[in-house]
């Protein structure tokens, strides 16, 4: 039994793939997964994160259907599903005073927060689709109407729950401070 057997749970893969296309697979989409977790985590369990997405695939690579979506694709949605169960199991443990304004006003901005990771905690009490409004808005420094196109929304909608998100960003701080 190979080693990539022992990493896939002995499944072997029934479509006929091995271990020397995973590995293929693995080298092309790298870059790729890395980049997107990496620029949407902005901290060192980015690593983490992306080598247990691909534990998980090749764990599954004999359900992996290349018909339905690309390798980089199925492993990019098993790495957002690794980085949403990472935000779950943060705490946040911080005082409100602690924290940089640019956090908790609705003008701020990341490129000046110190603490990246009191950042990624509080992202990680939002859900996947507050996250990326918040990461389009803050991170990426686009104005609302642009989000709104890119995510199909209407503008307004945007102010709406980028609002919300940073409200329940500040309510989990408060909570955190009690």
């Amino acid at each position: 039994m190979g080693t990539f057997d022992v990493i896939a749970g002995g499944h072997g893969d029934p479509r006929g793939r091995d271990e020397r296309e995973f590995t293929r697979l693995y080298r092309e989409s790298y870059g790729l997964v890395y980049n997107f977790v990496r620029y949407r985590m902005a901290s060192d369990e980015a690593e983490d994160v992306v080598a247990e997405a691909y534990l998980l695939a090749a764990r599954s690579f004999h359900k992996f259907d290349p018909t339905r979506a690309k390798f980089s694709t199925w492993v990019v949605r098993i790495a957002i599903n690794c980085m949403a169960d990472y935000y779950r199991k943060a705490k946040v443990s911080v005082d409100l005073e602690d924290v940089p304004e640019a956090i908790l006003s609705v003008q701020g901005g990341y490129e000046g927060v110190e603490d990246r990771d009191l950042v990624d905690q509080l992202l990680g009490v939002l859900g996947e689709h507050e996250r990326e409004i918040v990461l389009m808005k803050y991170r990426e420094g686009k104005r609302n109407v642009d989000i709104a196109q890119e995510l199909g929304m209407n503008a307004s909608t945007v102010s709406t729950e980028l609002a919300r998100a940073l409200e329940k960003m500040r309510v989990s701080l408060e909570g955190s401070d009690d």
